[in-house]
């Protein structure tokens, strides 16, 4: 059974940005991950987030959704160690992470497969 939990954007401007950061800390292996994501200072923008490791245990695979956010947008984002307050580096590098295109709709949906196992000892944010 996926773990479940609630993340916020940290947004760095009046508007979400693509640079939002989610916190999340594992407190054990992963075996799936879900996290719900949810709109800061009022923004009605919301998703999940799940983190699950690769068949062969070596790496993770990464995909986020988001919805009622601006149509036409892009979100670039990332998984950084780390946490919103004291920032760390991106996990698994920058070229993993394609942009998230919120559609007409204002729906969007990214996903990453980075080469390297999330540790269970370390803190990430999105």
């Amino acid at each position: 059974m996926p773990r479940r939990t609630t993340f916020r954007w940290m947004a760095l401007s009046a508007a979400l940005v693509g640079n939002s950061a989610v916190l999340f800390a594992l407190a054990r292996p992963i075996t799936d991950y879900v996290a719900t994501l949810a709109g800061k200072d009022g923004r009605k923008v919301h998703g999940t987030a799940t983190v699950t490791p690769t068949k062969d245990g070596a790496g993770t695979e990464v995909s986020v959704t988001l919805a009622d956010d601006t149509p036409g947008a892009t979100r670039p984002w990332h998984i950084h160690t780390g946490s919103c307050e004291k920032g760390g580096g991106v996990v698994g590098g920058g070229r993993a992470y394609a942009p998230i295109v919120i559609s007409d709709k204002g729906q969007g949906a990214g996903k990453a497969t980075l080469a390297v196992a999330l540790a269970d000892t370390t803190t990430y944010y999105v």
